[in-house]
């Protein structure tokens, strides 16, 4: 796992962040979060950029610095989920994203006491800040009670 502080420079950040964290942006409700057929009140929103193959989204385009940094060669999924606020902070039943080894990141959009946790260890949801990591490895994410949600960009990659 690497933490990376102000991953992208400030004009490449803002600019995502503007596009996803907008009111008029659309994101879609998953009555699930780990697995299909997990029995729990969780739920978030998300918006799939791309999965198997395809540009799934007219947004996708907003992305490709983040991409170009990483030096993504062969990209699996990209998505940008929403976590809303919750008086408690819930974690996540604990998921693997694929079941095999693959690069991975979780890039946060905003701060809050919100985050993922990887084997254990919690990475706190820092603006700007990208966690990089095998996502085949245990993990989870929760939502935040410091701000109205806790938005970020999955990343999976081979």
């Amino acid at each position: 796992m690497e933490l990376i502080n102000n991953f992208l420079d400030k004009n490449d950040f803002e600019n995502i962040k503007k596009l996803f964290l907008s009111p008029e942006f659309p994101y879609f409700f998953s009555s699930t979060i780990a697995y299909e057929n997990e029995k729990t009140n969780d739920f978030y929103f998300t918006h799939t950029l791309y999965d198997h193959n395809v540009v799934h989204s007219n947004h996708f385009k907003v992305v490709l610095p983040l991409l170009e940094k990483l030096g993504i060669w062969f990209l699996r999924r990209v998505k940008v989920n929403c976590y809303t606020r919750t008086e408690k902070l819930i974690k996540h039943n604990e998921h693997q994203d694929y079941p095999f080894s693959h690069c991975g990141a979780v890039f946060s959009l905003n701060s809050c006491d919100g985050g993922t946790f990887i084997q254990n260890e919690f990475v706190k949801a820092e603006e700007n800040r990208i966690v990089l990591f095998d996502p085949s490895t245990p993990h989870s994410s929760t939502t935040c009670t410091d701000a109205q949600a806790r938005f970020n960009i999955n990343l999976n990659w081979k």
